[in-house]
């Protein structure tokens, strides 16, 4: 996973740490070099609907306050 482009837009840089449905990627978004958290969903969780469900309604209420 290190060193790959993510969505055209982040580069993953290294590890920050594991949860019991993803891992944590310190990445650096490619416009501007801002340092950014990546989380990527375990790989066994990625066909469970339920779990993606959940994975993105995280990111979503993520985004709703780093916006704000």
């Amino acid at each position: 996973m290190i060193g790959r482009i993510l969505g055209g837009n982040y580069e993953v840089m290294g590890p920050l740490g594991e949860g019991g449905m993803a891992t944590v990627y310190r990445g650096r978004r490619l416009s501007d070099g801002r340092a950014v958290a990546i989380k990527v969903l375990r790989e066994q969780y990625a066909h469970d609907r339920e779990f993606v469900a959940r994975f993105e309604r995280e990111a979503q209420a993520v985004a709703r306050l780093t916006s704000s």
